[in-house]
């Protein structure tokens, strides 16, 4: 894990090193009683950050294995972009341009080349992608929309996603901390073409309606597109799709609302039917008593097929927990990807009418102890009475969206091969198809941060061949095949940036108030679809007055062995050595080592002190 860590950490540092003597190249083309002094600072800023790279190795091989950093962390070690920004304050580069390079991945059948740029600030989870026109259309979690141009341009798009926002706001749910406020967001995007430079953006969402009333829903918004720009015709959007039962409602153990597991992918089937994925929100029986994902009176757990002309909708498939990927491939087949619960995550063949199994069937075990099987427990993972997945991932590498890459552009794949994302593994992976199964799948590490992994989010197909990904660290990464474009610049220039739309106050990390009001949004982030603060035991303890409580003492919880057998009682330091690495502390306690950094543990803990 250090050797990871530290092999990554020379390479950065061999990057800035570069990067110096880039900068005292720049210090010679420029007058010495003008920039000397300038460009000192800037060698400076650098050679402070070395500093701090050489002494944290440790901490950061620690931390090199974890899922996601908050924005916080990523700003401070981000040395690209910090560097960037002083060489543009400086006078030294022009503020609006971003430049990348194309870096290349080698596969069994071809080499990828990918180049990365950011779209928003880091720590910013969320967002999606469609093509229109030649244009890639982006949005913020939240719902606001930008484009990047053919010819590498940012621009704005005056839309904001209906999440109805304002209200929640006026609501004393906006800060309760079992409600997540980010998870009313926009899911995924679709676009169809309906005139020369007239397109239709679909965005599914959840919305927020009332307390205890919310929604999942298929809006859409019209736009006139030609080769310059891409503009709304008006900032309205229509309601296309609502899940019954039209008011979600909220949740009877853990956080009230769980966007998080609303799936939310669209595909279209033909030119006017739209396959829409949605998830279960957690009322699968265990986290809310109610198991809807074969209630044919619940759309929620189902692939609704929408007929986006009238809006009639019917259940396509059910039996689905998070179906967080959906692609119609060029020959009709259909493949959906799916969360499982602690393993057993699925690439699923699609077929009208079939049932998936969930929550009765898994691969993937119950949360919690004593470990146990979903479902009656007799024969698990043969699905026995209800289709069974394409491929399944033990442990799950947190499976996201699908697509299928272009035959002119990836001739080795042709028609029988998907491009997959993981959020959990950081990795796009190829997947080998053999008819309705899986042949092989093979892994590509994407990863472009200092300490972590990169959550890869949405991924499209472009017109011209190329892929495009979306992840939840801000960035943007083009993908092409390294053989096609050999003669090609292996310099992206983007311009633009200061035109994106500024990020909504939810979407963004606070890190500005007290330790304690930080470790509370850590705490909504890496602790809460767990561990409640009513006291009320979900997946994991309450976590309410857990400062001074015994360990192992809440009643009626089943505990593991080794922590119910501990004879300590839970301080400040006790709980953030605990949070930090669980087996450290209380070796063979099943509770797996939260997504969170070492700098986050001390203020959770901060914030913990504060509940009773």
């Amino acid at each position: 894990m250090v050797e990871t860590a530290l092999r990554v950490l020379a390479r950065r540092y061999g990057r800035l090193q570069r990067r110096v003597a880039q900068l005292r190249a720049s210090a010679r083309r420029y007058s010495r009683q003008r920039r000397v002094g300038q460009i000192a600072l800037i060698l400076a800023v650098a050679a402070a950050y070395t500093g701090i790279v050489l002494t944290a190795g440790l901490a950061a091989g620690v931390a090199a294995e974890r899922d996601d950093l908050p924005g916080r962390l990523a700003r401070r070690f981000d040395f690209e972009q910090r560097i960037a920004s002083l060489r543009a304050s400086l006078g030294l580069e022009e503020a609006d341009v971003q430049r990348a390079s194309w870096r290349e991945a080698v596969l069994n059948q071809h080499t990828l080349e990918w180049a990365s740029i950011r779209i928003r600030p880091p720590g910013i989870r969320g967002g999606a992608l469609v093509e229109v026109g030649g244009h890639i259309v982006f949005s913020s979690p939240m719902g606001r929309f930008n484009y990047l141009s053919p010819d590498y341009r940012f621009d704005t798009i005056a839309l904001q996603a209906p999440t109805n926002i304002e209200a929640l706001r006026r609501s004393a749910l906006h800060d309760n901390p079992l409600f997540p406020v980010a998870e009313l967001r926009v899911h995924d995007l679709a676009a169809r073409q309906t005139g020369p430079e007239s397109w239709e953006l679909y965005a599914s969402l959840s919305r927020f309606e009332a307390e205890n009333c919310y929604q999942f829903q298929v809006v859409r918004a019209r736009l006139r597109v030609t080769a310059r720009a891409v503009e709304a015709v008006s900032p309205d959007w229509e309601t296309v799709f609502t899940a019954r039962p039209g008011c979600i409602p909220n949740k009877d153990s853990g956080w009230l609302f769980q966007g998080v597991e609303a799936g939310g992918r669209m595909a279209f089937l033909d030119d006017h039917t739209m396959l829409v994925s949605v998830g279960d929100h957690q009322f699968d029986g265990f986290n809310d008593h109610r198991a809807v994902a074969m209630d044919p009176d619940w759309d929620l757990g189902k692939i609704i097929a929408l007929d986006v002309n009238t809006g009639a909708s019917r259940i396509y498939t059910s039996g689905m927990r998070n179906p967080q990927g959906l692609v119609v491939m060029r020959d009709g087949r259909i493949f959906s990807t799916e969360h499982g619960p602690q393993g057993g995550d699925e690439i699923n063949f699609i077929r009208e009418g079939a049932n998936y199994g969930w929550p009765q069937v898994s691969y993937g075990m119950n949360y919690g102890f004593p470990r146990r099987d979903w479902g009656d427990g007799a024969d698990p993972g043969q699905h026995a009475g209800y289709t069974r997945p394409a491929l399944a991932f033990v442990p799950a590498i947190g499976i996201s969206n699908l697509a299928q890459p272009s035959a002119e552009e990836f001739p080795s794949w042709g028609n029988d091969d998907l491009l997959m994302l993981s959020l959990r593994a950081g990795a796009l992976f190829h997947v080998a198809l053999n008819g309705e199964q899986v042949a092989y799948v093979e892994p590509v590490e994407m990863g472009t941060g200092l300490l972590a992994r990169e959550r890869l989010r949405d991924i499209i197909s472009l017109h011209d061949g190329r892929m495009a990904i979306v992840t939840d660290s801000g960035d943007m990464i083009l993908v092409r095949n390294a053989e096609r474009h050999a003669n090609e610049s292996h310099d992206l220039v983007v311009s633009g940036y200061s035109r994106l739309s500024a990020p909504m106050p939810e979407e963004l990390f606070d890190d500005t108030g007290t330790r304690a009001q930080r470790g509370r949004s850590y705490f909504q982030i890496a602790c809460a679809s767990c561990h409640s603060l009513d006291g009320s035991a979900g997946i994991g303890p309450p976590l309410n007055g857990v400062v001074g409580r015994e360990m192992g003492a809440v009643a009626n919880f089943g505990y593991s062995n080794a922590l119910a057998g501990q004879d300590r009682t839970w301080n400040v330091d006790l709980l953030r050595a605990y949070i930090t690495d669980p087996q450290h502390v209380v070796p063979g306690t099943v509770m797996p080592a939260p997504p969170i950094s070492w700098s986050m543990a001390p203020e959770i803990v901060d914030y913990l002190g504060t509940t009773r």
